[in-house]
């Protein structure tokens, strides 16, 4: 691959990894005093919640929470956790993972924060009460199996007239507070969250820093919300018909998705039940299909088409290679190969564009000189050594950006594939995480206390093919001749440490990847001797 062709590589994962962190940095003191000191207030407002109005009672009660309870529940994947405070699921962590920062999940819009009666029925149940004048809520959280939580809602006027109860849901609130104060960047940056409604799905990229411009309001039969972190997803489906859903940012680490169920007019005495489902697990869409619900849907790597097409299709082809040869590794060198060998005719086509650029060198050298007081003479003449030559000067560039969905599909995947996570090969003991040959008991600066052998080893291959490169290359000044030299080191140099703390799966493409374009690379250099 030309020097150009490698400045196009790098030039593309800056764009692409541009906006997230490449290696794991603190956040800043002060923002752990303000989460810290948010949470704190949160607390407060908990314990104190003076005149809460009852949605449509015309009823005013003062309710406050005196003491505040939690009613857990562990499983062999979750950590559960549902408050008395407003009676929702407020805490659902995945064992060994980062804290999840979902929480109020199923409270009651303006009774978010009143006392509600708890009840531990069994290793699988909860059951929370409220009530006052007007209404009695009762809330039952079951767990049907190792993923879904099935919500029973029941809400009943106590009053003496007829209220049309327009009740509003909290699904879910994402409150980035939650989370750890040494959280990779990289894995914050894969936070979204989105609505399933009307046959289309609303998503939103990058959920960890919120503003009213995330506000919106749409009218619509709702399947379900969701959100997802990078490789599991929390999904809230309303067992009803619905009317509306919100989504409303309360600061810059909290936003609200709520849903809103069709108007229902109830007599004194008269009840209704509202029923969810709750997915909480990986995002595995085989595992989701069996629900029926459409949960599957959550999974997708690109809003545009293309690349949406062909990361579902890598995705699906992945663990079919797996199951033929028993290897997640040899699953990602197969589907490296693949890739490469679909893309092949066009990589070919590029370095030939390029090689023919470099032959033609010295005579542009020669017009260059010739015709530099006539700029549009030197034009004139370069096209017609292009034209005579069938060189297209953009020809090493055009096949490149057409593998560019290849490479960024299979980013997605590698980087949020769930079935890579916990899975060794050779060496590796988790395929989701950097290889880590070594861990050593002290800190190198930018490195870390690793040693991650894939990524340098895959910048000894780029300098293999720099150098391959350069002794066929036509250098027609020193200055080129000592950019050219440059770059056959820093490029290497910069390569490593932009993929350094990456996922093992992603830095055994690339080394894979590397090793083809540097066999190419060699072909050509052996096609030109010929000549």
């Amino acid at each position: 691959m030309e020097r150009n062709t490698l400045l196009a590589i790098v030039l593309s994962a800056v764009v692409l990894f541009s906006y997230q962190a490449i290696f794991i940095a603190p956040k800043q003191a002060e923002l752990l005093k303000n989460s810290q000191l948010s949470a704190a207030q949160n607390v407060t407002e908990k314990s104190i919640s003076p005149n809460i109005i009852v949605p449509n009672s015309g009823v005013e009660t003062t309710s406050t929470v005196n003491k505040t309870q939690d009613y857990e529940i562990k499983t062999t994947n979750e950590d559960i956790s549902y408050t008395n405070v407003g009676g929702s699921l407020h805490k659902i962590d995945f064992i060994r993972n980062s804290p999840f920062p979902i929480t109020d999940v199923l409270s009651v819009s303006g009774l978010e924060n009143v006392p509600y009666t708890g009840q531990k029925l069994n290793d699988k149940t909860v059951s929370l009460v409220y009530k006052d004048k007007s209404w009695q809520i009762t809330k039952t959280y079951e767990i049907k199996d190792k993923y879904i939580i099935n919500v029973r809602m029941e809400i009943k006027n106590l009053s003496e007239i007829s209220i049309l109860s327009n009740f509003s849901f909290t699904a879910f609130e994402i409150d980035e507070s939650r989370m750890e104060i040494n959280q990779n960047n990289r894995e914050t940056a894969l936070f979204e969250y989105s609505v399933y409604s009307n046959n289309k799905i609303f998503r939103k990229g990058n959920a960890n820093k919120f503003n009213d411009k995330n506000n919106q309001i749409g009218s619509a039969m709702v399947k379900w919300l969701g959100f997802r972190d990078h490789y599991h997803a929390f999904i809230v489906k309303p067992e009803f018909e619905t009317k509306s859903f919100e989504i409303k940012s309360d600061s810059d680490k909290q936003l609200k998705v709520s849903v809103t169920p069709q108007d229902k007019n109830l007599a004194p005495g008269e009840s209704v039940t509202y029923n969810f489902s709750i997915y909480a697990g990986p995002q595995n869409p085989w595992l989701m299909k069996k629900y029926q619900k459409g949960f599957e849907k959550i999974v997708a790597f690109s809003s545009f088409p293309i690349i949406e097409w062909i990361g579902q299709a890598i995705y699906y082809t992945i663990p079919f290679l797996h199951g033929v040869f028993k290897s997640w590794g040899v699953a990602i060198i197969l589907i490296s190969m693949m890739i490469y060998g679909i893309t092949y005719p066009l990589t070919m086509k590029s370095m030939m564009s390029m090689r023919k650029m470099q032959e033609v060198q010295p005579k542009i050298a020669a017009l260059r000189e010739r015709f530099k007081n006539d700029p549009q003479k030197l034009n004139t003449e370069m096209v017609e050594i292009y034209r005579r030559e069938k060189i297209n000067p953009f020809g090493g560039c055009l096949p490149f950006l057409i593998q560019m969905p290849f490479f960024m599909a299979l980013y997605q995947i590698l980087w949020r594939a769930q079935y890579f996570q916990g899975q060794g090969f050779l060496w590796i003991k988790d395929l989701s995480q950097p290889d880590r040959l070594i861990i050593f008991p002290f800190y190198l600066p930018l490195f870390g206390n690793e040693l991650n052998i894939l990524p340098i080893l895959t910048g000894g291959i780029m300098f293999m093919q720099q150098k391959i490169s350069s002794k066929s290359m036509v250098v027609t000044d020193e200055q080129q001749a000592m950019q050219q030299k440059m770059m056959m080191y820093i490029l290497p140099v910069m390569m490593t440490c932009m993929f350094y703390k990456f996922a093992s799966s992603w830095a055994i493409y690339f080394l894979v990847f590397y090793i083809l374009s540097t066999a190419t690379q060699w072909k050509i250099a052996k096609m030109a001797g010929k000549k």
